[in-house]
């Protein structure tokens, strides 16, 4: 089974690898100390800003750091989304396409 690492652990990983302290890469992106540590310890994300800062300084693209973060909110998604028609009927009438389950697109 796949490791998946949270955006936390991805940066904690990565700065390991290229042998930074938390002072040195947040010297390089600009924040805290205290920001890395609760960055590295998922207690918060990055904003956009740092977000392109953390991954100039760590040279990989902002798209890796994205994907991490949509994996990881993926986890815990729930997928079984009940909307009621009159929902439907709401976003029809503003012109919204609702495809429902089991219909494809051709079919409407």
């Amino acid at each position: 089974m796949e490791q998946r690492l949270s955006l936390g652990q991805y940066i904690s990983a990565r700065r390991k690898h290229m042998r930074l302290t938390q002072e040195e890469l947040a010297d390089k992106v600009g924040v805290s100390k205290s920001a890395i540590a609760k960055w590295e310890t998922d207690g918060g994300l990055p904003d956009r800003d740092n977000l392109r800062r953390i991954a100039e300084v760590m040279d990989v693209s902002v798209d890796d750091l994205h994907r991490v973060i949509e994996r990881e909110g993926m986890k815990d998604a729930d997928f079984n989304v009940n909307i009621t028609p009159e929902v439907i009927a709401a976003l029809e009438s503003y012109g919204y396409k609702v495809i429902r389950p089991g219909e494809k697109e051709e079919e409407r």
